[in-house]
């Protein structure tokens, strides 16, 4: 009778042998990855300081043909996230983001308010957290195309309130309990300002590389495909507002984008909206 029964305890020192080498290399990567595992947040508005990196193809005028390369100067910029929440196929998939004293953007986000759904981010059982950029004015004067400006948000619907549309965007949980790390991408819905005209860029999918916190403050970000510039004019005849219209001729296509974020601002929800709002209004409007 004493074979089995050493045979279980030899089995049983075995496993647990195993249990302590894996719990311990379990210890050791937390102590490595420090605070980069942790829980998402509550509801909150971020307020941080981010810029464009641009490579442009120009398809028509006099500059036809011509590709430039450019960087802009840091903007401020403030983005509205949900409470994290599981993702469920099917489900109700609607939810609130605060909204701060002054801002008129959608305060819910629902599944059908994304323009496009990458691969990755929808998926069922995963903690999520949905967001809403509230706003950004960007600007530069470039030696060759003049001044340019980029918006989104809030600016973008008081001064183009008949193509508005939210920029959005969703940060899943890479690990199966939630929180961080996790992936990050927007769909931001922006217009160009330049003296050729204003253009739309739809961006499609603007994807960020693993992030640990809210904001993202380092993390790699680029375009996924070629994004077309189309002409607001022709995007108000053709009324296609969610999607890039295949009948518009583009007047230039982004070939390379990145829009990393540079540091946190020490403000945030209500004081740091007004804090870009005012800077917004002290540099002007050139919209309509």
């Amino acid at each position: 009778m004493s074979g089995p029964a050493e045979t279980g305890g030899e089995r049983y020192a075995e496993l647990h042998s195993r249990y302590q080498a894996l719990s311990e290399e379990h210890d050791e990567l937390v102590r490595q990855m420090g605070d980069q595992v942790k829980p998402f947040p509550d509801a909150g508005v971020d307020g941080f300081l981010s810029h464009f990196i641009i490579s442009l193809e120009i398809l028509q005028g006099d500059l036809a043909g011509r590709a430039i390369n450019f960087t802009m100067p840091p903007a401020t910029q403030t983005v509205s996230r949900s409470d994290p929440f599981v993702y469920r196929h099917g489900g109700r998939n609607e939810v609130e983001v605060p909204l701060p004293e002054g801002c008129t953007l959608p305060s819910v986000i629902r599944e059908d308010d994304f323009i496009t759904r990458p691969e990755g981010y929808f998926d069922a059982g995963r903690q999520v957290v949905w967001m809403q950029i509230l706003n950004l004015d960007a600007r530069m004067e470039h030696e060759e195309l003049g001044p340019i400006r980029i918006i989104l948000g809030e600016t973008l619907k008081r001064e183009y309130p008949d193509v508005f549309q939210p920029s959005l965007g969703i940060a899943q949980a890479l690990g199966r309990r939630g929180g961080f790390p996790s992936s990050l991408f927007f769909n931001p819905y922006a217009l160009i300002e330049t003296r050729f005209g204003v253009f739309r860029a739809i961006h499609g999918t603007l994807a960020y590389g693993r992030i640990t916190d809210f904001p993202p403050v380092g993390t790699p970000v680029s375009i996924r495909d070629c994004i077309p510039l189309e002409n607001v004019e022709d995007v108000r005849r053709s009324g296609s507002l969610r999607a890039a219209d295949e009948s518009i001729e583009p007047f230039a296509r982004l070939i390379a984008l990145s829009h990393p974020i540079d540091v946190p601002m020490q403000v945030s929800g209500t004081e740091a909206f007004q804090f870009v709002e005012k800077g917004i209004a002290a540099a002007g409007s050139t919209g309509g």
